[in-house]
């Protein structure tokens, strides 16, 4: 199953086709650069494409909000690079030292 046929079950959504290619290419390039290489992300780390694919598309309309409450509900929202638990779906980064790789 592709990845965006995945999303779209989890998000409960059929036609937001646009948005969520846009969403999943952002999940692409971030993780690519989190983890200092040129791979596929959502082909190789496809749990952490969705993860942030989730999380970016319950934001949308919230980008400026550090947090907000309303009644008994209360949010908190991080930067807008990877949050922890797209991280935590990855391995660690490779370190360039001295023109050697360190993981």
């Amino acid at each position: 199953m592709a990845v965006i046929d995945e999303i779209k079950i989890i998000l409960d959504v059929t036609d937001k086709d646009a948005l969520l290619i846009l969403y999943i290419r952002k999940a692409n390039t971030l993780i690519s650069n989190y983890l200092r290489t040129t791979v596929e992300a959502s082909t190789v780390y496809p749990d952490a494409v969705i993860e942030y694919v989730a999380i970016s598309f319950n934001k949308k309309g919230n980008e400026g909000l550090s947090q907000f409450k309303f009644e008994n509900t209360e949010a908190s929202y991080i930067g807008d690079g990877l949050p922890k638990s797209v991280k935590d779906l990855l391995p660690l980064p490779c370190i360039k030292m001295l023109g050697a790789y360190l993981i």
